[in-house]
């Protein structure tokens, strides 16, 4: 009939040797850190045709997120003489990110090829990943008879449970009802509306809640006007996003960066079957990607790329 439902388990037996080189003092210090994990990740997909241009899809799964081989590498600099001591580097006692998820899409297909879409989703986290400095609270650091257990880190931590949720608007259409050649434009644009908090995890008997998730930012859109016919394919692109906590930096307020937009132009000409002449601009609006701590008002970081063009002939055969 109209549904099609599709259940399954997907079994991951993870094995995982970490090994490095921490640095004491002019002193290499070889540290290894091993792990075995097996996990089970099921999921539920359902696609429901409620017309012949309108379908449901609604979703449940359990996810995973591995911390990167750099947040999670064992080199390190090991200051023993401050107090207490300090140690830059990876953190090997990260734990992955956890999530139970459900979502939700309807989608509406447009004649000639479009599509209007709204989808939600919620994600319950976790391991929740963030950036701090805090205590070690484990003996991956320990040589030479010297307990670094409660030395401060500056790396990646796991944090205590948290959640995400969000709605996304989409839509897509090329605009075959205009006359020739008009009718090689086309839209594409979406608006995503994000939201969630986490706990960080309990040191020194304090712990923070409600936190923003790093990298979040609330409101975040993107659209872009394009033309393609006639071996001709050309792009205008703006996208914008909101403010976002990027790490809590301790248990003081955390560095923020604040919202930017990026217009950007791509142009490509296929002159034959063998060769396509091709220009990018990126950055056109030139913008400052500013840093601050926890007020906007105290900057902390102003970084400027500055617009980047590229043109060129590509060729095969």
């Amino acid at each position: 009939g109209p549904a099609t439902v599709v259940g399954g388990v997907r079994v991951e037996h993870y094995r995982f040797g970490n090994s490095g080189s921490a640095q004491i003092g002019t002193a290499l210090v070889p540290l290894e850190v091993k792990s075995t994990k097996t996990d089970f990740f099921p999921s539920l997909n359902a696609r429901i045709s409620l017309a012949d241009d309108l379908v449901l899809r609604v979703a449940g799964q359990r996810g995973i997120s591995r911390p990167a081989y750099g947040a999670i590498r064992v080199g390190s600099s090991i200051n023993d003489t401050a107090s207490p001591g300090t140690i830059g580097g990876g953190n090997p006692a990260l734990k992955p990110e956890y999530t139970w998820g459900a979502d939700a899409s309807l989608e509406w297909y447009i004649p000639g090829g479009g599509i209007a879409s709204v989808a939600g989703f919620h994600r319950w986290v976790d391991n929740v990943f963030y950036g701090n400095t805090q205590r070690v609270d484990s003996p991956v650091f320990n040589s030479g008879g010297v307990d670094r257990s409660g030395y401060l880190l500056s790396s990646t931590f796991n944090g205590d449970k948290g959640k995400l949720y969000g709605v996304e608007f989409n839509l897509q259409q090329q605009f075959t009802f205009l006359p020739s050649p008009l009718d090689g434009f086309g839209f594409q644009g979406n608006l995503t509306l994000l939201g969630g908090t986490f706990d960080t995890a309990v040191v020194n008997g304090l712990q923070q809640t409600g936190i923003p998730f790093p990298g979040r930012s609330k409101t975040i859109y993107n659209a872009s006007l394009y033309y393609e016919k006639y071996g001709l394919s050309a792009r205008v692109s703006y996208q914008w996003r909101d403010d976002w906590l990027d790490s809590l930096g301790g248990f003081g307020a955390g560095e923020s960066r604040k919202a930017y937009g990026n217009l950007d132009v791509s142009v490509r000409y296929k002159i034959n079957e063998n060769f396509t002449v091709f220009a990018d601009a990126a950055n056109l609006t030139n913008e400052h990607y500013i840093a601050y701590e926890g007020d906007p008002n105290r900057i902390s970081e102003v970084e400027q790329i500055g617009s980047r063009y590229m043109f060129g002939l590509r060729f095969n055969f």
